[in-house]
């Protein structure tokens, strides 16, 4: 399973932070919190991911569906909303 934590903190939030989680929730065509019906991708808002310069940032990575620990993942910069869009619909292979 994919875990996406888009950043809404102070700097991403003024750096589209808040349209990337609304463009990810019609995307994915879920909401916040949720996870796609086909159980690959969960959607979740995170403060600050500690890389305010490059905002806005997205945290991808993997979980396993029973602990939701994430694991191995990594923080995308300068992730505008276009950028995350592409990037999601490769995750969900749409």
């Amino acid at each position: 399973m994919h875990i996406v934590k888009v950043c809404t903190g102070c700097a991403c939030s003024k750096n589209f932070g808040n349209d990337n989680l609304k463009r990810a929730e019609k995307v994915l065509g879920i909401k916040v919190g949720e996870t796609t019906d086909d159980g690959h991708i969960r959607l979740e808002s995170s403060g600050c991911l500690g890389q305010c310069s490059e905002a806005p940032n997205v945290y991808f990575g993997d979980a396993s569906p029973l602990s939701m620990a994430m694991n191995d993942g990594e923080v995308e910069n300068k992730m505008l909303p276009p950028k995350l869009e592409k990037k999601l619909k490769e995750l969900s292979n749409k």
